[in-house]
């Protein structure tokens, strides 16, 4: 029973950014509770409010930001309490040790080591200024162990009670990206073998820019995935693991989609050829969008999430077949034109580009086509 709970619980917390909002919520609440009792009922720290305050600002949106920002907080607070005790030991006036504190203070908080905690060093300083306490140093170290105390209960509580793991939108944005770059890529092979089938030759170079689109934003959205993944606990989960191949198929598409949208846009002027260029001889249409089909198989072999690279592997040495085939119809047809040379050469020119970025292959292979091992396309 206690276990079907937690499970419906961490369903629910990876479930949409309302309900992360609202678990974060939940887990500074807990850590501040926590951080007070060990502050004041265990230790009887002469402040015990600072573990507290400092527990809260540690729920931070993944676990790695936590431990960075638990560090970057300590030390600016703890260089702060070391100013607050110069300044303490050299003035004899709060008034003008106010001034210097917040001015050394703000001036050595620009680090950029210490991040958006900067600012602390000089709060801290004129905390302990005013309380005219800065030169007792075991007041202060109290105050430094407080901090200390509430940074690490809440990093504690953000790594160990559902630590956040953002899954749900990179599995969104890389299933409509597939599903966008696909459909694209099958449209113009059926353009290629039957004219009037493919959709609206007019309207590929804006489902083109689409998909530019949304690579970006699936970039964005594996990079959260990644640094969510980083020092969390559920990162060995099934998802989690699987989240770790999404960033270098996210990268390849995005390297290699520019020469797909060149082969889509050579396509459509060959479909529709303008002089110098003319029209495409019906073998090497069909070895043109046997080639393009390959090219989807690869891109939708790529984001099918499955565990096993046979797939992607499979649909890379298709499309390495295919794309050997649609050269050697080019070179070896003895009835094209200058027009129509130059049609089939415009759509083969960046074909072999294409495959060896969807791949991850340098395309300056001799073939043009690189190498697929048995390993996989892609080295992760």
């Amino acid at each position: 029973m206690h276990v079907t709970t937690l499970r419906r619980l961490r369903s629910w917390a990876g479930n949409g950014q309302r309900n992360t909002v609202v678990v974060q919520s939940v887990k500074a609440a807990i850590a501040a509770v926590l951080a007070w009792i060990l502050a004041e009922r265990l230790l009887g720290l002469p402040q015990p409010f600072l573990a507290p305050y400092a527990a809260v600002f540690m729920i931070e949106v993944t676990v790695s930001r936590s431990l960075r920002v638990a560090g970057e907080q300590l030390a600016a607070v703890s260089l702060g309490v070391l100013l607050a005790a110069a300044v303490g030991m050299l003035l004899d006036s709060v008034t003008v040790g106010v001034g210097v504190a917040v001015l050394t203070g703000l001036l050595l908080g620009r680090w950029h080591r210490f991040g958006s905690s900067g600012v602390w060093v000089a709060v801290t300083a004129l905390l302990m200024v005013t309380y005219g306490d800065s030169d007792q140093p075991a007041i202060l170290g109290d105050r430094i162990l407080a901090i200390a105390l509430g940074a690490g209960t809440g990093v504690a509580v953000n790594a160990l009670l559902l630590p956040p793991l953002y899954l749900k939108r990179s599995e969104r944005a890389l299933t409509g990206l597939s599903s966008t770059a696909t459909s694209l890529l099958r449209d113009v092979a059926r353009e290629l073998r039957e004219p009037g089938t493919g959709g609206q030759p007019d309207r590929w170079a804006e489902r083109s820019v689409h998909v530019r689109v949304q690579l970006d934003d699936a970039l964005d959205a594996v990079a959260w995935t990644e640094e969510s993944a980083r020092a969390n606990m559920r990162r060995t989960a099934g998802p989690a693991a699987g989240g770790r191949k999404w960033g270098p198929a996210v990268v390849a598409l995005s390297e290699g989609w520019p020469q797909c949208t060149e082969i889509v846009r050579a396509t459509s002027l060959a479909l529709a050829p303008q002089p110098p260029f003319g029209p495409l001889d019906p073998e090497i249409r069909e070895s043109a969008a046997a080639f393009v089909d390959a090219l989807a198989d690869v891109t939708r072999a790529e984001f099918a999430f499955a565990d096993s690279r046979d797939g992607p592997v499979a649909a890379c040495r298709s499309a390495e077949e295919r794309l050997r085939n649609f050269e050697d119809a080019v070179s070896s047809h003895s009835g094209l034109t200058r027009g129509s040379s130059m049609s089939a050469g415009s759509i083969l020119r960046p074909s072999a580009a294409a495959l060896s970025l969807l791949t991850g292959e340098s395309p300056a292979s001799p073939s043009g086509t690189g190498s697929v091992d048995e390993a996989g396309p892609r080295v992760e």
